[in-house]
C-alpha cells in the first residue's frame, strides 16, 4: 500500500536532495501523499554523547482515514514511524489493555500501530493480524526497530556499513540513494538459471550483494550506540499462535473477509475459476457483503477458468467485469518495466507477466484495493506436484492403505507419480541446452527448492513451503505487480488465525481426486457454486515461446549485451546458439537468461 525509505548516518547529515531523489523511484507504491522529514538526535554510548543524523520517507496509498492527519512519517513524542501494510483488526486492539486511556486523533490504523510499539517495543506487533513493514525509530531508547508480517507480504530490505544504515521498501532506492550499480549474487543467478527459482527464503539473505531482507516473520533491532544489529522471530510457523482454537475454519474464513473489507477507497475481487477466489465470492454472498466490491475476471482466452468464474459469479447473480488479458502479447518494453520492479529473476510465467496487466486495467476503473486467493494453496494443500508426493510417502510410512488406495481409484493416472514419491526419486532434471553452454557443473548445484528433501514429512513441506518457499515468490511477484499500479493486495486466506491449518494432515488436503478437500467443505456452510468440486484449475496461460519468437531481435541484443550473463555461461557460444535454432531460442534456458539480463539492464537503467 506504501513505500518507505529510512535512513540514519553517523558521518553527517543526509543530503536531502540525494534522498528524495533515490526516493522518487518508488512513488509509484503511494501516489495520493509523499512527506519526507528530516533531524538529529544524540544518544548515549561508552565513549560519550553521539550525534546522529536521520531522514525518514513515506509514499502513501491511502486506503484507511483518508485525512492527512493519517500521512506518515509518523512522528511524536521521541519515536517515529514508517509503514507499509494493514492492521486488519486495528479497531479491537483499541480496545486492549495497552491502549487504555488513549486518546486517538485518527481513525485509521496507523496510530494504533505506532502507540502499541510506543509502548510495548517491538514485541507489539505479536498481536496484529495483517500485514505489514515497519521502520520504528525509538530515539529515547536508542534503537531503530525493523518489522515484517508472518508470511512477508509486504517487503522491507536493509544495508549498513561502518557510517549509514538504510531500510527501504525496494532494493532499487537503497543503491540509488548509496550511489552504486546493481549487483546481484552470481551464486544465486546460477541457481535460478538451472533450478527456475530464486524464492525470496526465510532468512536475511537476498540475490543482491550486500542487500540483506527484514525475514517474514522477523523482528529486527539496530542498537545505535554499539552499531549492531540483532534478530528475533515474532511467529513460528512451528508452534502458530494468535488464533482462537474454538473458532471453526468457517467463522475464521468469514471474519478474515470481513477484515480485509474494511477500506475507506473502492474494492474489487480478483475471481478465478479456482476454489480460493470463488471460495471468497461464497462467503461474501452468505453473509451480506458482495456489494461491498467490484467483480473483475482476467481472461487470456486461453483458459477454462474465466468461464468457470463466469459460472460461480451467475450463481450469485454477480456481474463481473471482464478483463482481456494478452495472451504472450507482452511488448518488450513491458517486459523490462515488470524486471524492474521485481528486482530479482522471475520465471516467465502468467503470475509474473499477465498479473501485471491485469492489475493494471484494474486501476483503471477507480480501484485502489484488491482482495485474491493467495495461500489457499499452500495454507489447505493444492499443488499436485509439490505436496501430494509428501502425502504420499507419508500415507506409504503409516501404511494407510486406504487413503492410498483411494487416490488410485479416483485417479488411476497418478499410480506412477505415486510410485516415484515412494521410492523418493526426484524430477528435477538439468536443461539439455542449457548443459552445453554453462560455465559450471550444472548438475552439482544444489536447488534452492526448500522441498527438494524427500525426507519431509507433509505437514513440515507446507510450513516450509509457506515460510520459505513457493508462497514467498508468489508474494513476491504479487506486491511488485500490484504496487506498480498502485495498488494494495489483500489476501484474506492468510489471516494469522488460519496458519494452524498448514498442519492438520494430508487426509484433510488430499482425498481421491481432490485436493484442498477441507477448504471446498467449507462452501457448505455459505453457498455451493460450480467451482467447489472442480477438479483442475489451469491459473493463467501465458506463452512464453510466443514472447520469445515475436521479441527476437530485442531478446537476443539484450542477451548478447549482457555482462551479468556471461559469469552463468558462455554468452558468445549461447548467442550463437539462439541466433541459428529457433528451439534454442524458445528454450527454458533461454527465458531465464533472459530474465536475469532484464533484471540487470532494468534496475541499473533506472
Amino acid at each position: 500500500m506504501c513505500g518507505l525509505f529510512f535512513v540514519v548516518r553517523r558521518d553527517g547529515p543526509v543530503d536531502p536532495q540525494r534522498f528524495e531523489r533515490a526516493f522518487a523511484t518508488m512513488a509509484h507504491r503511494g501516489p495520493d501523499a509523499t512527506l519526507c522529514r528530516y533531524g538529529e538526535t544524540t544518544i548515549d554510548t561508552p565513549d560519550g554523547p553521539r550525534a546522529l543524523w536521520w531522514a525518514a520517507g513515506h509514499h502513501r496509498l491511502s486506503i484507511l482515514d483518508l485525512d492527512p492527519r493519517s500521512n506518515q512519517p509518523f512522528e511524536r513524542d521521541g519515536a517515529l514511524l514508517v509503514y507499509n501494510g494493514e492492521a486488519y483488526d486495528y479497531e479491537r486492539l483499541k480496545g486492549e489493555a495497552p491502549f487504555h486511556g488513549v486518546r486517538f486523533d485518527t481513525s485509521g490504523d496507523t496510530e494504533v500501530v505506532f502507540e502499541g510499539l510506543k509502548r510495548q517495543g517491538p514485541d507489539f506487533v505479536a498481536r496484529i493480524n495483517g500485514m505489514w513493514a515497519l521502520a520504528f525509530a525509538d530515539w529515547r531508547g536508542g534503537a531503530v526497530h525493523l518489522s515484517r508480517d508472518r508470511y512477508g507480504k509486504k517487503p522491507l530490505f536493509w544495508r549498513m556499513d561502518e557510517d549509514a544504515f538504510c531500510a527501504a521498501s525496494t532494493i532499487g532506492v537503497i543503491d540509488r540513494y548509496l550511489g552504486r550499480p546493481v549487483r546481484h549474487d552470481p551464486a544465486a543467478l546460477a541457481a535460478f538459471v538451472v533450478h527456475g527459482v530464486a524464492y525470496p527464503g526465510g532468512e536475511q539473505t537476498t540475490a543482491h550483494a550486500d542487500i540483506r531482507q527484514t525475514p517474514p516473520s522477523g523482528s529486527l533491532t539496530l542498537d545505535l550506540a554499539a552499531w549492531r544489529m540483532s534478530e528475533r522471530r515474532h511467529f513460528s510457523f512451528d508452534a502458530p499462535s494468535g488464533f482462537d482454537p474454538a473458532m471453526s475454519l468457517t467463522d475464521a474464513l468469514a471474519d478474515a473477509l470481513r477484515l480485509r473489507l474494511v477500506s475507506d477507497r473502492p474494492v474489487g475481487l480478483l475471481l478465478s475459476g479456482g476454489v480460493d477466489s470463488s471460495l471468497l465470492l461464497s462467503i461474501a454472498h452468505a453473509t451480506g457483503r458482495a456489494d461491498q466490491f467490484r467483480c473483475f475476471i482476467g481472461d487470456t482466452g486461453r483458459s477454462e477458468d474465466a468461464q468457470y468464474g463466469f459460472e460461480a459469479a451467475k450463481a450469485l447473480g454477480v456481474k463481473p467485469e471482464v478483463l482481456d488479458l494478452g495472451y504472450g502479447d507482452v511488448s518488450f518494453a513491458r517486459f523490462l518495466k515488470i524486471c524492474r520492479h521485481q528486482e530479482k529473476p522471475f520465471p516467465l510465467i502468467g503470475n509474473a507477466m499477465a498479473m501485471a496487466e491485469m492489475y493494471e486495467k484494474v486501476a483503471e476503473r477507480g480501484i485502489p484495493v484488491v482482495l485474491d486467493g493467495t495461500g489457499g494453496d499452500e495454507v489447505f494443500g493444492g499443488y499436485w506436484d509439490r505436496y501430494f508426493p509428501f502425502a504420499v510417502r507419508e500415507a506409504w510410512r503409516r501404511r494407510d492403505l486406504g487413503w492410498l488406495f483411494g487416490v488410485a481409484r479416483a485417479e488411476p493416472g497418478r499410480l506412477k507419480e505415486m510410485a516415484a514419491a515412494i521410492a523418493g526419486r526426484s524430477t528435477d532434471r538439468v536443461r539439455p541446452f542449457l548443459k552445453t553452454v554453462a560455465r559450471f557443473d550444472a548438475d552439482a548445484l544444489p536447488s534452492p527448492n526448500p522441498l527438494s528433501s524427500n525426507k519431509l514429512g507433509f505437514d513440515a513441506a507446507l510450513r516450509a513451503d509457506a515460510s520459505r518457499g513457493r508462497l514467498g515468490e508468489w508474494l513476491w511477484q504479487n506486491d511488485r505487480n500490484a504496487m506498480m499500479s498502485s495498488i494494495e493486495n489483500r489476501s484474506p486466506l492468510l489471516d494469522v488465525r488460519l496458519t494452524a491449518y498448514l498442519g492438520d494432515g494430508y487426509r484433510r488436503k488430499f482425498s481421491g481426486a481432490f485436493n484442498k478437500v477441507r477448504l471446498r467443505e467449507s462452501f457448505d456452510a455459505f453457498r455451493r457454486l460450480p467451482t467447489q468440486w472442480r477438479v483442475q484449475k489451469q491459473g493463467f496461460r501465458w506463452d512464453r515461446r510466443r514472447f520469445l519468437l515475436q521479441n527476437r531481435e530485442q531478446v537476443i541484443d539484450l542477451l548478447a549485451a549482457s555482462d551479468v550473463i556471461d559469469a552463468i555461461v558462455d554468452r558468445r557460444r549461447f548467442v550463437d546458439a539462439i541466433r541459428a535454432d529457433e528451439a534454442s531460442l524458445r528454450s527454458t534456458t533461454t527465458a531465464r537468461l533472459l530474465s536475469v539480463a532484464g533484471v540487470a539492464e532494468a534496475m541499473n537503467a533506472a
